[in-house]
């Protein structure tokens, strides 16, 4: 005995997509009967290579577009300041960094405002700048403490002084005194006279 389908195809729903599917049928019936000639429309033969034109330039000025910010983007990230610490909130450029007067203007600004960790490394700044002057260690951003240190055979005692605070003061929990920066001074200033 055949299985009872009564309740699938007297449904609501299968009802509705019958009705549906004879509808569509009809108008494809009716559609096909007729034989319409469409209008005689001139023929435009340079309008699809203009179009196809226009849509390559337009992709090759999106692909120029999305480089350019690519590369900007880039720049930006390349030429963000490295500096752990920075003392202001301004990025300091390179050449700056380069600038030992600079630096020691910037120390005793700090320390006459009583931000002695600042001052501190902007001693620490000017040394690096002063070791770049006299091509003892070319200054690169990336350059560690550590590597510093190494950098500098045989060890000098100011240069070790400098950056040890600056390893303490940005690194470690130590607190920058006066006398702190009166050390770092005395340092920088046998540096800046040898």
């Amino acid at each position: 005995m055949p299985p009872d389908l009564s309740h699938c195809t007297h449904s609501f729903s299968w009802q509705i997509r019958q009705t549906v599917q004879r509808t569509g049928e009809w108008f494809d019936y009716q559609f096909s009967r007729i034989n319409i000639d469409g209008p005689g429309i001139q023929s435009w033969d340079w309008l699809e290579p203009l179009a196809r034109g226009l849509f390559w330039l337009m992709v090759a000025g999106l692909a120029l577009w999305l480089a350019w910010l690519l590369y900007q983007g880039g720049m930006a990230y390349l030429n963000r300041p490295k500096i752990p610490g920075a003392m202001t909130t301004q990025a300091i450029r390179e050449e700056a960094l380069k600038q030992a007067a600079y630096w020691w203007k910037e120390a005793q600004r700090l320390a006459q405002a009583g931000d002695y960790a600042a001052a501190c490394k902007a001693l620490y700044m000017a040394g690096l700048a002063r070791l770049n002057d006299t091509e003892t260690v070319p200054y690169r951003s990336s350059r560690t403490d550590g590597e510093y240190l190494a950098c500098l055979e045989p060890p000098n005692r100011p240069y070790e002084l400098l950056i040890r605070t600056h390893e303490r003061l940005t690194f470690g929990d130590g607190q920058a005194t006066e006398e702190t920066y009166q050390r770092c001074r005395r340092a920088y200033q046998e540096i800046a006279q040898s």
